[in-house]
């Protein structure tokens, strides 16, 4: 087993020949080309896969093997990245930090920061997210000048009115919190906006990798922006299988904000009726789309990583008139409808909108795992504005 395993694209391995000398006379031990099978074999034993993003291989084409090596070093918390060119890192690897060396041309500088950047690892472990940046700050409104005491008491009334309005429009903890959480791997959280943090404890909703992990950086967060909010708590954090976070990457590649506006699920507590003949769980789910929203795609997510594309277009919603899911359009551009979930534990339900309709589009009911899931939807979204929105909830069995 080697120390490093270096991961480049093909056409880099000239330029990287500079990185492989400096790492071998630090004296760590090095494989970084062969044939498949000992290619393989030598990326998923290594110490540390020392990951070179550059032009070649941030692409999904030329740098496909790259990825799905980092992708594998990743999730067992041997990544490091190297930026040889100024690219970003594909989706799931923006919260870590890189060694930045771009662009690379060999300079004994840069092979001296990557060097130290893997002697840190090698002493620390892989850095789940890169380092949060201070909380903005809101400063007070400056004071005028007295002159006469109507003046003083006309500044002291405004003064008192913007404190009050400031302090109204203050980010609070649960809106400091979310704006951060984008940055948690193989995750996509929201603050519980019933423990929201403003009365102690904290709790995350939502789906993760590593709940336990998301909790950790959640503390962590909370910690360095000095919030005064409790213990956090992952409860209610559905968990996917780690090896399957590209059912959840990808989406979140297009995700624009918080989310949580255009797709609602309701019925709690959603349990599953063994009465019936087939056993089911009715949850009825809302979709408000914006002026902006010229198409929309609705798909379901297994804890397992599989995806199904329930609704491919606007089309197929249009087709839910002519089946018995309760189908209602209570305003133009909003639906809603009843889903009838046949099993006990999490299930997931995100929607994809965009300004044009997917270039590429599977039939409705179609099944995919989550790689190739990822694939899919990243071609059917190559051009254009896309968001995303999801949401997980859990189905109980019901108690007769």
């Amino acid at each position: 087993m080697s120390d490093i395993y270096l991961a480049c694209a093909t056409g880099d391995r000239t330029r990287i020949l500079p990185i492989v000398e400096a790492l071998r006379a630090a004296g760590y031990s090095l494989w970084w080309d062969g044939d498949a099978p000992a290619r393989a074999e030598q990326a998923a034993s290594a110490r540390l896969c020392l990951v070179c993003w550059s032009e070649a291989s941030v692409d999904s084409v030329t740098g496909k093997t790259v990825i799905d090596e980092a992708e594998k070093a990743n999730a067992r918390g041997a990544y490091l990245g190297v930026l040889l060119d100024s690219v970003e890192p594909p989706f799931g690897f923006g919260g870590h930090e890189a060694i930045d060396v771009a662009p690379f041309r060999g300079a004994p500088a840069a092979l001296s920061a990557i060097i130290a950047g893997v002697a840190k690892f090698m002493a620390e472990g892989q850095a789940i997210t890169a380092p949060l940046p201070p909380p903005p700050e809101i400063k007070p409104p400056s004071k005028a000048p007295r002159y006469i005491a109507l003046v003083a008491i006309l500044v002291a009334l405004v003064g008192l009115v913007a404190f009050f309005v400031i302090r109204a429009n203050a980010p609070t903890t649960r809106d400091l919190v979310e704006a951060k959480l984008s940055r948690v791997p193989c995750s996509w959280l929201r603050v519980d906006p019933v423990e929201d943090g403003s009365k102690g404890p904290l709790a995350l909703i939502g789906v993760s990798g590593n709940p336990a992990e998301a909790g950790r950086i959640t503390s962590a967060l909370i910690k360095a922006e000095d919030l005064k909010a409790g213990p956090v708590s992952v409860a209610k954090v559905a968990q996917i299988d780690p090896r399957e976070c590209a059912a959840i990457d990808e989406p979140m590649r297009l995700r624009k904000g918080i989310g949580g506006d255009r797709l609602t699920v309701s019925g709690e507590p959603f349990i599953l009726d063994t009465s019936l003949t087939k056993p089911q769980a009715l949850a009825r789910v809302r979709i408000a789309l914006k002026d902006s929203d010229k198409s929309m795609a609705l798909f379901g997510v297994e804890p397992s990583g599989v995806v199904t594309w329930i609704l491919p277009d606007k089309t197929s919603m249009d087709g839910l008139k002519s089946l018995d899911v309760g189908y209602t359009r209570p305003e133009p551009g909003h639906y809603e409808f009843n889903v009838y979930p046949d099993h006990t534990g999490w299930t997931g339900l995100f929607l994809i909108v965009g300004d044009r309709p997917l270039a590429v589009q599977e039939p409705q009911g179609t099944v995919q795992r989550s790689a190739e899931f990822a694939r899919t939807l990243r071609a059917a979204t190559a051009e254009g504005a896309w968001d995303a929105d999801m949401v997980w909830f859990r189905i109980d069995r019901r108690q007769d």
